[in-house]
């Protein structure tokens, strides 16, 4: 498992046409950093709650996971069928409307003209004596490194609100970050929440990634330590 970010990126690059990151091999763990994608309404143990939190962000992942970027003619069928899926009948224009903001997100735009991006991918590997796994939701390579992007639907009806979740989400970011330069050895250069929950898709930036990936190795270390363990 730690080398399916490795395989993915070795694999042919995804077409604008074709869904990115399909034959990407799965982890076989509960995905430890995914917790953290869990919007804070959904009171469920994590493993209820699976990979993106409740059932309207789960669809609204499986709809971004497979629809065409460049062509999405197909998006409301899809989000109908990720409706029944998830057992929210009669939520699939809610489920296509935040599938369709983040297709309009200008990082979705980039993804695009790369022709280089890959979608759900399992990042995984021991950072000491700890495991830390998830799925990026897109991963772009661009000139500058690679992109880590991740849809977000919770509400963020302000600038302040949108402080909070960005503030919430960015050891997430980080962690993942810090996954794919240990495990591929190539640096990640940015990483992208993309919140949907308006018509237009807002983008925030972790505004110090390297800063935030050292908080993440520093939090790790104390996992480790005696104090961590017996405290």
């Amino acid at each position: 498992a730690a080398h399916a970010a490795s395989r993915a990126l070795a694999d042919e690059p995804a077409t604008i046409d074709e869904p990115g990151g399909d034959e990407t091999p799965a982890v076989d763990r509960p995905a430890a950093v995914d917790d953290a994608k869990a919007e804070p309404d959904d009171t469920r143990r994590a493993w209820q709650r699976g990979r993106a939190g409740t059932a309207i962000g789960r669809a609204v992942h499986a709809v971004l996971q497979s629809v065409d970027l460049a062509d999405p003619d197909g998006l409301a069928a899809i989000a109908h069928a990720q409706s029944l899926a998830e057992g929210i009948p009669g939520r699939e224009r809610e489920i296509e409307r935040l599938a369709r903001s983040a297709l309009g997100a200008p990082i979705v735009a980039e993804a695009r003209a790369s022709g280089r991006f890959w979608r759900e991918v399992p990042v995984a590997t021991p950072i000491g004596d700890v495991i830390v796994e998830g799925f990026v939701d897109l991963l772009i390579e661009t000139p500058a490194g690679l992109v880590v992007v991740d849809w977000k639907t919770d509400s963020v009806p302000d600038e302040s609100a949108m402080d909070a979740a960005v503030e919430r989400y960015t050891l997430q970011g980080a962690a993942y970050a810090l996954v794919l330069e240990q495990v591929l050895d190539r640096p990640v250069a940015r990483c992208v929440f993309v919140f949907t929950r308006s018509p237009k898709a807002l983008e925030r930036e972790v505004a110090d990634l390297p800063a935030a990936v050292a908080a993440v190795r520093a939090n790790l270390r104390h996992l480790q330590s005696p104090a961590a363990v017996t405290g």
